[in-house]
């Protein structure tokens, strides 16, 4: 009796960290270039075992690590200048207190030193990694599809050239070897700030196939209507269990209290 109370408690665990992660999937889902997470589950290893004959352990918490949806968002159009989506793979380089990151969120701004930076405040960088910096005299910049910044001066009608964004990309996310060797260790962990971080030696190259499309933002690869029926589903799960414990918990408190009293 109470290894089931163990089993049915164990089974809720994992519910509780996958209902976390749609929760915020769901409370980002408005968030340009947010890419949601799911988790994965130990069923998966406990069955490689059983096929093998060994013994599966079901009883431990079977909520293994979470993993990212890369997947693109569709692009919508806002007008902005300062706004840049990615069209393909890769991802925006930005220098933040802990070193470079990545995004792919380009709603970008000219901060009051006349850098250009994303909705954190944190320094976009060009293709040498240095900060773009918008002259003084130019409020919105132009960008092409290959990510280089200029200003016009309109009473010449002469383009200045201030830098390239530096566009790259990590063939590791793509590479399905790696996937299956090491599925819990990811390329690319988020932080706390949205940010993607690289593991350590991860390999990065330029995007050359990327297009740079400015006045558009990328949308995050959230659905909404998918995420709240995931929801349901965990938290009626998380019920079952919850009422198989009080279940359980009944029928030792009978088996203590009245079954084992002496008359």
């Amino acid at each position: 009796m109470i290894e089931g109370l163990f089993i049915s408690a164990s089974g809720m665990l994992p519910k509780t960290t996958r209902h976390e992660a749609i929760a915020n999937n769901l409370a980002n889902s408005e968030v340009p270039g947010f890419k949601r997470d799911g988790m994965f589950m130990r069923e998966v290893m406990e069955a490689k075992k059983k096929l093998s004959g060994d013994y599966p352990d079901w009883r431990v918490n079977r909520a293994e690590g979470m993993w990212t949806d890369f997947e693109q968002g569709k692009l919508h159009q806002t007008s902005n200048m300062f706004n840049v989506g990615l069209n393909g793979q890769g991802f925006f380089a930005v220098r933040t207190p802990e070193g470079v990151q990545y995004t792919r969120n380009g709603n970008f701004s000219k901060d009051n030193q006349g850098r250009l930076v994303d909705a954190l405040g944190n320094p976009v960088l060009n293709s040498q990694g240095d900060e773009i910096l918008i002259p003084p005299s130019y409020n919105a910049p132009l960008i092409d599809d290959g990510g280089v910044i200029k200003v016009r001066d309109e009473t010449q009608g002469v383009d200045q050239v201030v830098g390239r964004l530096q566009v790259v990309d990590f063939p590791a996310l793509y590479d399905r070897d790696l996937k299956a060797q090491s599925p819990y260790q990811p390329v690319l962990t988020k932080s706390k700030q949205g940010l993607y971080i690289p593991q350590p030696g991860t390999a990065q190259v330029p995007a050359p196939n990327t297009r740079v499309v400015q006045g558009y933002l990328e949308n995050s690869n959230v659905e909404p209507v998918l995420e709240m029926v995931k929801m349901i589903d965990v938290y009626r799960s998380y019920e079952a269990d919850q009422k198989a414990i009080q279940v359980q918990d009944g029928t030792l408190d009978r088996a203590v209290n009245d079954v084992g009293v002496v008359r």
